[in-house]
């Protein structure tokens, strides 16, 4: 019987290619954001015939005098141009290196994550939201766990695993924000992006790809699992749901695009993704495939981390939810499995 998926770990090439393609993505951020300090930029103005030192902060002209012509705004002028150049070409270089760093990633074939999701992930990065990232939730988030764990997921050829994601990302907004605000961002990153009719929370691009947002689901206390009473393999909503993924841990993940790109990726602790693909494969009114596809994923995360992520951990009542298989698979596990307690969710 074919194994419905399989891990296959980094090689010592791919964790080296990864490691250079990290710092020059870092040294590329770092250069970037000193390049913003100068955003805008400076013009001598002359009014009534007198010439004043203009700083502006945007291109429609907005800004303030920082005072008449005199030695102290000469030397003003004078440090911001060499600031400038100095920053202009210290990115250039950083973009350089980024690019060529991108070309050994696809040659290591590390280049995992659907180019729309990078492009939008970039927009992101931008750092135009107040507030807290939005997080990547749904089947795009899996490429975060795989690189945090130097490994990749392979379903069988024709397996639903990854069926439908490439064409599709989901973004959770851990605070509410305006519809308007959220798909604003999308020309940024492709000006194809419609919004969809009667849709205030979802645009399409010119190939299909399909970004949606999900507002932030009011808020339950965590919850604290101990052992007995619940149904035999049912996933209590709060541990499962929406509201459960916003309340988890977050951490970000450098992760590479199908162009070799490297782009940070927010997502929810792993664990909690993993109960919310388990909880989303047991209700009733999603489609059969699509809860299979979630039942499937679920398990494929939960012995990744068992796997290769030790410092993220199962609790045995936590265990205690996914199907015997996933254990089974994970060696040294079995005992521990079998010992744990009947699920209860207390408050």
């Amino acid at each position: 019987m074919t194994a419905a998926y399989t891990f296959r770990e980094f090689q010592e090439n791919q964790h080296r290619t990864l490691g250079q393609a990290l710092t020059a993505y870092h040294a590329h951020r770092e250069a970037r954001d000193a390049r913003r300090t100068l955003k805008g930029g400076m013009h001598w103005k002359k009014i009534r015939g007198r010439e004043y030192l203009y700083k502006y902060r945007d291109r429609y002209g907005h800004g303030h005098s920082l005072g008449p012509r005199s030695p102290a705004t000469e030397r003003l002028w004078a440090e911001y141009g060499r600031r400038r150049r100095e920053l202009t070409a210290r990115l250039k270089a950083a973009r350089q290196e980024l690019a060529a760093a991108a070309r050994f990633c696809r040659a290591a074939r590390l280049h995992r994550v659907p180019h729309p999701v990078t492009r939008v992930l970039r927009r992101l990065e931008a750092g135009d939201l107040p507030g807290p990232p939005l997080l990547v939730i749904g089947t795009q988030a899996l490429h975060a766990y795989e690189f945090a764990a130097g490994v990749f997921i392979d379903p069988p050829p024709a397996s639903p695993f990854w069926s439908g994601s490439r064409h599709r990302l989901t973004l959770l907004a851990a605070a509410e924000m305006p519809p308007a605000q959220l798909l604003g961002l999308l020309p940024g990153a492709d000006r194809s992006f419609q919004a969809l009719p009667g849709d205030d929370l979802a645009a399409v691009n010119k190939a299909g790809f399909l970004v949606r947002f999900v507002k932030p689901p009011p808020a339950h206390p965590l919850p604290r699992l101990t052992g007995k009473d619940a149904p035999p393999g049912a996933v209590p909503a709060a541990v499962g749901d929406l509201a459960a993924l916003v309340s988890a841990p977050k951490f970000s993940q450098v992760v590479i695009g199908r162009r070799g790109d490297p782009v940070t990726m927010v997502v929810p602790d792993p664990r909690a993704l993993a109960l919310h693909k388990l909880w989303l494969s047991q209700q009733e009114d999603r489609q059969p495939a699509d809860r299979a596809r979630d039942r499937l994923q679920a398990m494929a995360l939960a012995e990744l981390i068992r796997r290769y992520l030790p410092q993220y951990d199962f609790f045995s009542a936590q265990l205690h939810l996914f199907p015997p298989e996933v254990v089974r698979r994970t060696p040294g596990l079995v005992e521990g499995y079998e010992s744990a307690p009947d699920l209860e969710v207390e408050y």
